[in-house]
């Protein structure tokens, strides 16, 4: 006995992650040293503004980078061992 199986739907395997950029994310942007945060996201979605970000004490440093290609910013991943150097600096350092 021979049984055909046909797929009932197809669609595109994604390989790769496209993450939609917003307003207040934390991102690294190519070509700048540092975590960013956008400060806002262009009308068409094409640019954002971006202004360097403390981690530590989550607060913005900085003036302001204008009209940066939103292709160019990545989500920023803090790695576990930087999120334990984090916690315990802020520990350390409350009062």
């Amino acid at each position: 006995m021979y049984l055909r199986r046909l797929a009932i739907g197809s669609g595109l395997w994604e390989t790769v992650c496209m993450a939609t950029i917003k307003t207040g994310q934390i991102v690294e942007p190519d070509g700048l040293v540092g975590v960013y945060r956008v400060v806002s996201v262009s009308a068409d979605g094409q640019t954002a503004d971006i202004e360097k970000f403390d981690v530590a004490t989550k607060k913005s440093v900085g003036d302001p980078v204008r009209a940066i290609a939103i292709n160019k910013l990545t989500p920023y991943k803090e790695d576990p061992n930087q999120a334990a150097a984090r916690v315990v600096r802020e520990a350390v350092t409350e009062d």
